[in-house]
């Protein structure tokens, strides 16, 4: 239990208008922050705004951005600096994922999701970074998953970004650990969003299917409540997934040769 852990302190999530971003900002709600929430879609992040509870709309900073854009994200941090002073917590939960053949990938596709899963996050970071250090310390939160240690086929791209952050955020850990600045990855199993849906497909156009493995998948409010308790309690990374995909990063670690084996694809049929 994290009780109040977030009491008065302020937290900007990324990625909030819907799923695991919409879970964090209720779980550190509940937790005592103030927030500030963003993505692109205003009317989306009003709607979880409202969802928290009566009155924490209005104590709520709504910043809408596009993680892509250098100049909204400069704009955004700009603003909430103005309105909230420095951030305690930041969470780069913004991504989006793949679903193609390394072959069939028009290199657009890659570039677009090493902008939202990695540039987006680095460029926000490195925002907040001045302000959290003047302040006497603060968090980074980076919402990763086990593509970062197991890459399956058809998540190329997906797979790439999410090692590149590990790369990154262990680094700035390392830097930042003088300036009271810590950095918690969490490593995620399946959860139940719509992140398949919202996949890009090889040409760039929108998967739109829900993925039989994330339709399965782990409740988004229960991991939130475990994101916050393992910021709370301060940690350097976390893995939260069930035991089979656990069982993946175990594989990958200790029998590589196996792992690869067991990914492999079949002949062509037909």
């Amino acid at each position: 239990m994290t009780g109040r852990a977030f009491d008065g302190k302020t937290v900007w999530i990324t990625g909030a208008s819907g799923g695991l971003g919409a879970a964090l900002a209720r779980a550190f709600h509940d937790a005592g922050a103030r927030l500030i929430l963003s993505a692109r879609r205003a009317g989306a992040l009003d709607h979880v705004a409202r969802g928290l509870g009566p009155g924490a709309a209005g104590g709520t900073l709504l910043l809408p951005m596009d993680i892509c854009d250098p100049a909204a994200v400069a704009a955004a941090a700009a603003e909430a600096a103005v309105r909230r002073g420095a951030i305690d917590v930041l969470v780069n939960n913004a991504g989006q994922t793949h679903r193609a053949l390394f072959r069939d990938t028009d290199p657009a596709v890659y570039r677009r999701l090493f902008e939202v899963n990695v540039f987006g996050p680095l460029a926000l970071t490195q925002a907040v970074l001045p302000g959290m250090a003047a302040a006497g310390g603060g968090r980074i939160l980076v919402i990763s998953s086990i593509a970062a240690r197991y890459s399956s086929p058809y998540r190329s791209g997906y797979n790439a970004a999410k090692r590149a952050l590990h790369g990154l955020f262990d680094s700035l850990r390392a830097e930042e650990h003088r300036n009271r600045i810590g950095v918690t990855l969490v490593v995620l199993g399946g959860v139940r969003t719509r992140v398949s849906v919202n996949a890009l497909r090889g040409d760039g156009s929108a998967y739109g299917r829900m993925d039989p493995a994330i339709a399965q998948g782990m409740d988004p409010d229960a991991v939130a409540r475990r994101i916050v308790g393992a910021a709370a309690r301060r940690r350097d990374e976390i893995v939260i997934a069930p035991v089979a995909q656990r069982w993946l990063i175990w594989r990958k670690t200790w029998l590589p040769r196996l792992a690869a084996r067991a990914v492999r694809l079949g002949p062509p049929r037909g």
